[in-house]
């Protein structure tokens, strides 16, 4: 069975509890396959990413996990999330795309070719290739001066590791595969953390389940106003 982390900010954990990992327990995955990081002490973007990759390592390594399904805690999740994770379970697989992708296509690839999307919402790291970044990044990231702005800024993760993969595993094939496996909602609550007053359509572009999204809307809208009241 496939494994998944789920990122997740502060101001999210409210979704991701009530939410996001029910509807994941609903199609039937495991609970204790269901890992969460949570940047508790407000680290930042990209140094959230490092520190989670470092903690979720650990945890490969320990119980012979090769490889886990990292979800953002914006998502919604397609109404067949367990079974398509479980058979595109190896290797690298890209579960996202949005219009940050200029004309993006599906289908498998080797990462010379540069055309992996932007897919931090859904993406499968091979442990290997985990290993293979944080050796990378505890020593190097922070000295860089390719990454330098991103490393003032603390942001880009999905950036730097998409570069750090062009640069060490060319020859690696990945899948950007579609339909996509998540949708971005971060519009559904309260809007993007890290990118204030984004203006662009970050839904994505390769999406059939637009009834999930309705009762989500809806599930949502109810939970807010029972709060309130």
């Amino acid at each position: 069975m496939a494994y998944y982390m789920i990122h997740v900010c502060n101001q999210r954990l409210w979704y991701v509890r009530d939410f996001l990992i029910p509807s994941m327990l609903e199609q039937g995955i495991e609970p204790d396959h269901i890992l969460v990081y949570r940047d508790k002490n407000s680290i930042g973007n990209l140094r959230a990413w490092v520190d989670s990759c470092n903690r979720l390592y650990t945890q490969c390594a320990r119980d012979d996990i090769d490889g886990v399904w990292h979800l953002q805690d914006d998502v919604v999740i397609c109404k067949d999330f367990k079974e398509r994770t479980e058979n595109y379970d190896s290797g690298i697989v890209c579960g996202f795309t949005c219009i940050y992708n200029v004309m993006p296509v599906s289908g498998r690839f080797k990462l010379k070719e540069e055309k992996m999307w932007y897919s931090f919402p859904c993406i499968r790291i091979p442990t290997y290739v985990l290993k293979g970044f944080i050796d990378w990044a505890n020593i190097n990231l922070w000295q860089s001066q390719y990454f330098r702005e991103n490393v003032m800024r603390n942001n880009a993760d999905d950036l730097v590791f998409r570069e750090w993969l062009y640069d060490n595993y060319k020859e690696t094939q990945e899948l950007n595969l579609a339909p996509n496996l998540v949708n971005h909602i971060d519009y559904l609550i309260d809007g993007s953390i890290v990118n204030k007053g984004r203006d662009r359509d970050t839904t994505s572009i390769f999406w059939e389940d637009n009834e999930m999204l309705t009762k989500l809307k809806e599930s949502i809208d109810e939970y807010k106003r029972i709060k309130n009241d």
